[in-house]
């Protein structure tokens, strides 16, 4: 029921933040954050690398360990998530980011991420555009990724449509 429920809080605050409007972003490269935001970007950006680099056991100290990570073929947990990625059945290659925002809610902190991902997916490759909503729980003083939302694109950042594309 937990899991439900924070699943149901990470979509509508995204739901929220896209009711306001939707705005052209600075792109990434250009963007600048506060120190408090600044620490989430980077923490955010380790994740990305460490999956890069298959790194189970690098990312079990950052994932909380009731964290649900919710793919497009349905959602697992922090085990399921760290063995498929230790593994390489689920490998995040690369993350093209273009923009980055962070919102503080309470003590949680939500980073939404407008992202190209490149993944290992068996023997193939796949490129998918991605809005990625991480939320992040600050637990005893450190930042924990509680949640991992990817949602399809349809369009990249300069408005034309894009495409998932499989490179075996």
């Amino acid at each position: 029921m937990k899991k439900l429920l924070s699943i149901i809080t990470v979509l509508s605050l995204t739901l929220s933040a896209l009711a306001q409007g939707f705005q052209t972003p600075t792109p990434y490269a250009e963007q600048t954050w506060s120190d408090k935001e600044k620490e989430l970007v980077d923490l955010q950006q380790k994740v990305w690398d460490l999956m890069a680099a298959k790194d189970a056991e690098g990312l079990r100290p950052i994932f909380h360990p009731e964290a649900m990570f919710v793919h497009m073929g349905g959602y697992w947990g922090t085990e399921q998530e760290l063995q498929s990625i230790g593994s390489g059945f689920l490998w995040y290659k690369k993350a093209e980011i273009f923009h980055v925002d962070v919102k503080f809610v309470g003590d949680d902190a939500l980073v939404y991420s407008t992202i190209t991902l490149t993944a290992g997916l068996g023997a193939n490759e796949v490129i998918t555009p991605f809005y990625v909503t991480s939320l992040f729980k600050k637990v005893k003083g450190k930042w924990m990724l509680g949640s991992f939302v990817f949602t399809t694109r349809i369009s990249g950042p300069d408005g034309n449509k894009v495409r998932i594309e499989h490179i075996n």
